[in-house]
């Protein structure tokens, strides 16, 4: 069965494609609080290797941030900032199965998407966002 046989994926790699810049950061921003939550369920339920997965997907999905980050703006230092400080928080919920660390690494993205989402309101390139 090919890969993108499943209407919906085919929908999210279109998605994905047709995205502005904006929009794909807010797009890594929502799939990195999903995988957060689930990180935080998994854990509550002790289930440890779901959890270990989620977790590694987070981590993955803020290292492509900080990938995304254009050091030409001075506030991509500020950036990356915070984006280390929540790899060290989401590693070391990782090593403790601790999940207080998670809920500030939630908060702390989804003020950082909320910023995206007014930067793309106020008319910086052309997108339509949908809110959660």
């Amino acid at each position: 069965m090919h890969a993108l046989a499943n209407p919906y994926q085919k929908y999210k790699q279109q998605e994905v494609l047709t995205a502005s810049p904006i929009e794909l950061i807010i797009m890594l921003y929502d799939g990195c609080m999903k995988q957060l939550k689930l990180s935080r369920l998994a854990i509550q339920d002790r289930e440890i290797e779901n959890a270990n997965k989620s977790l590694q997907k987070a981590s993955r999905i803020i290292v492509e941030l900080v990938n995304s980050l254009d050091f030409h703006y001075p506030m991509a230092k500020d950036l990356l900032n915070l984006y280390e400080f929540m790899l060290a928080e989401i590693r070391g919920c990782n090593m403790t199965k601790d999940t207080q660390p998670i809920e500030g690494v939630l908060e702390l993205l989804g003020s950082l998407r909320e910023s995206w989402v007014q930067i793309a309101r106020s008319g910086v390139g052309s997108m339509a966002v949908m809110e959660e």
